[in-house]
């Protein structure tokens, strides 16, 4: 049987000045987009320690209202508005805060490692479409995802594998608008070698990384590896 206890508590100190900087962030006393003062300038605004200041200004960047970004200071988040899809999608672009502008794709044909074969349900001489594609805003690196497709997907999809921006559409958008389900495992990483060559972050970087399994009626379409930059994205499904 489970034991729950109950117990009071104080309110704690930092939750006046998170509802006083919430006010007046929807209120646009910081807009959108922009820098918040330093920590010494808002602490003597508002009144508090700056300890206190940086408990309050931890939550608000939890709920994604700022963005603490290193070397830049605090950004007052942008409001994401949009509705989240119903369908399957993209989550590289779909859930980015900002929005993606540039994507640089690279792939080969290659033998698929162990986990691969068995994730995707695949023969010993079956090989894959391998691609990494790095996700852009801007002048700023916001995600990276590793994908692989078996060969005879491509072929039950008819794409042409010569023409490059058949592949490009088919990693972009064909196989979340084909998949009829997937599956997805949901960790905190630390960038290792890898995902600091292609985030361009220091080694250790925390990331949230999703492994999906794009799939149609029984048979596997892809097994995906998104990578994101916490900062950059507001990660939200919709379950029915």
């Amino acid at each position: 049987m489970q034991n729950n206890r109950l117990y009071s508590s104080s309110v704690p100190s930092y939750v006046s000045i998170y509802n006083s900087l919430y006010l007046d962030i929807v209120n646009n006393v910081y807009a959108q987009g922009e820098l918040l003062p330093g920590e010494v300038q808002l602490a003597q605004k508002y009144g508090v320690s700056r300890n206190t200041l940086r408990q309050a200004l931890a939550i608000l960047n939890e709920d994604g209202l700022i963005i603490k970004s290193q070397g830049k200071g605090t950004l007052v988040a942008r409001r994401d508005d949009r509705a989240i899809p119903k369908r399957i999608f993209n989550p590289m672009t779909t859930l980015c805060k900002q929005r993606v502008d540039d994507v640089e794709i690279q792939f080969n044909y290659a033998s698929p490692t162990d986990i691969a074969r068995n994730r995707l349900a695949l023969g010993m001489s079956e090989i894959v479409l391998a691609s990494n594609l790095v996700y852009r805003a801007g002048d700023s690196v916001v995600g990276y995802a590793f994908m692989q497709v078996p060969a005879r997907v491509l072929e039950a999809l008819e794409i042409d594998v010569a023409d490059d921006e058949a592949i490009i559409e088919l990693l972009s958008a064909t196989l979340y608008e084909k998949a009829e389900s997937q599956s997805l495992h949901v960790k905190l990483i630390h960038a290792n070698e890898l995902e600091v060559e292609f985030l361009r972050v220091p080694e250790g970087t925390p990331l949230i990384m999703i492994e999906s399994i794009l799939s149609r009626g029984e048979e596997a379409l892809a097994r995906c590896k998104f990578y994101f930059l916490p900062e950059h994205y507001s990660i939200r499904f919709l379950l029915k």
